[in-house]
């Protein structure tokens, strides 16, 4: 058993060394992504898909140097092996800026970033608000509150961040049940988001729970025209909440390293901040001492 072990792993160790010993002469310039994975096992995050159909649009166009494999994306399609690059990507060009190599097979134009909480809140026609919706909740009004959140605001966590959102079920429901403040959402048409802007701005505010969790939403709103303000926070709160994010962090083995602290204050809040009235809807004064 012992000696089958050992021979299966000098015929990888030798087929590795002979994709190697390619890859030091000319390059490999075929187009299957097995030659490729006979080294990169491990280690090699994949940043965009291979072995999808390219249909080109007003958005994707292939240059006509990126190879592909019957009309797929492959290895070869973005990595050249003779490149001087040290990603050895393909390029006619040098590659300055992150997204340099990115737009050059996607229309920059398309892929510009906007603010879709300033999008909605603006005098833009509905045909442009509509777009900021769809950003957020996706075609169809999925309600991935947490995901919807993530995909920007990825480096800005805050004092109460962790135990809030891994909070169990039962826990939240001990703290919540009964309390007039609170909802519990199923599904998007709970919210009615489909009411005009002047019924929304006469309802009063709520704590909104997602199937029980507490999610990015149940503190924050981020519909601006309706939500609430909080103030700029002072630097001794600042270093309280940073002891504390770390704190917190190492409990979950995370390095704050990662993550940028938010200095300029919180400006869509679901409910009013002064005097800790946030927190005592769920939470007893008692409890929070």
């Amino acid at each position: 058993m012992k000696k089958a072990i050992a021979l299966i792993a000098l015929l990888t160790v030798l087929t590795a060394k002979e994709a190697v010993a390619e890859c030091k002469g000319v390059g490999y310039k075929g187009k299957s992504k097995e030659f490729c994975i006979k080294c990169h096992t491990k280690g090699c995050p994949i940043v965009h898909p291979t072995g999808c159909k390219v249909i080109e649009t007003e958005c994707i166009r292939v240059p006509y140097n990126f190879p592909l494999d019957n009309g797929k994306l492959t290895c070869t399609t973005c990595h050249d092996m003779t490149s001087k690059n040290k990603d050895f990507l393909r390029s006619s060009k040098p590659l300055k800026r992150r997204f340099d190599f990115c737009f050059q097979c996607h229309n920059e134009n398309c892929y510009k970033k906007f603010n879709p909480h300033e999008t909605i809140a603006s005098r833009l026609p509905w045909s442009e608000k509509k777009k900021a919706c769809i950003y957020c909740h996706g075609v169809g009004a999925r309600l991935e509150a947490y995901k919807a959140c993530v995909g920007c605001h990825t480096k800005t966590p805050h004092v109460g961040a962790p135990e809030h959102l891994f909070a169990k079920r039962e826990e939240v429901e001990k703290l919540t049940k009964g309390k007039a403040q609170i909802i519990d959402i199923k599904s998007i048409k709970d919210l009615k988001p489909k009411l005009s802007e002047k019924v929304l701005k006469e309802r009063k505010p709520k704590i909104v729970l997602v199937n029980g969790k507490i999610e990015c939403i149940t503190c924050h709103n981020p519909h601006p025209q309706i939500a609430i303000a909080a103030p700029k926070e002072d630097k001794t709160w600042l270093k309280v909440e940073k002891e504390d994010l770390d704190y917190k962090l190492k409990e979950l083995r995370e390095d704050l390293n990662r993550f940028e602290l938010n200095t300029h204050g919180v400006k869509l809040m679901s409910y009013q901040l002064k005097g800790g009235e946030l927190c005592k809807v769920c939470h007893s004064i008692n409890s929070l001492k």
